[in-house]
């Protein structure tokens, strides 16, 4: 026979434990992604996925250089086309309005984080402009939309995980509730 005290109570330690995994996603990264322009390809990460308004995070960049491949075969091995350094500087933009700029700097290696805030919810463009790479010395810009939640924006997360369980709940009580239907004896 099941337990229901058991079931009742696994059931209450899932609704609390469930939030408290956050990283293991089936889906890309909702605020990562790549652009390629030519032989060059910038890729952006934020840390953690979805930005608060008000809320440091950490912001990465990634810069690859197709060329430095040495073959077809090294070519799908990001770690030999990292170029060794880049200049780069970053517009940010909300509502077609200029909010914040990260001025050009130079940078050694192919990686680059920095931690920011964005001050508004909504969505962010973000154009990352990479200098001395185009043709003739032009900067290459590639262009990022970076989403930011309100305060809410963990909460959305414990209820969907709350509804999400109590479908699973209620499916299983109805399969309990059809056994023990189809067992009683007729008298």
């Amino acid at each position: 026979m099941i337990n229901f005290r058991f079931l009742v109570a696994m059931f209450a330690l899932m609704l609390v434990l469930s939030p408290m995994i956050q990283y293991a996603s089936a889906h890309e990264d909702l605020n990562s992604g790549d652009e390629s322009i030519g032989n060059y390809e910038v890729q952006v990460a934020t840390d953690p996925e979805i930005p608060s308004a008000n809320q440091p995070f950490k912001l990465s960049f990634r810069v690859l250089n197709y060329q430095s491949a040495s073959n077809l075969f090294n070519s799908f091995d990001t770690r030999l086309s990292e170029v060794d350094h880049f200049r780069m500087g970053i517009r940010i933009y909300y509502n077609n309005e200029l909010v914040s700029t990260v001025p050009v700097q130079d940078f050694k290696g192919g990686e680059w984080s920095t931690n920011y805030v964005f001050h508004e919810s909504g969505n962010h463009v973000m154009f990352v402009d990479l200098y001395d790479v185009g043709p003739g010395g032009q900067p290459l810009t590639f262009i990022y939309n970076i989403s930011v939640l309100d305060i809410f924006g963990p909460l959305f997360v414990y209820i969907i995980s709350a509804g999400g369980m109590a479908c699973f709940v209620l499916l299983g009580w109805i399969a309990i509730t059809n056994k023990r239907k189809k067992v009683k004896p007729k008298a």
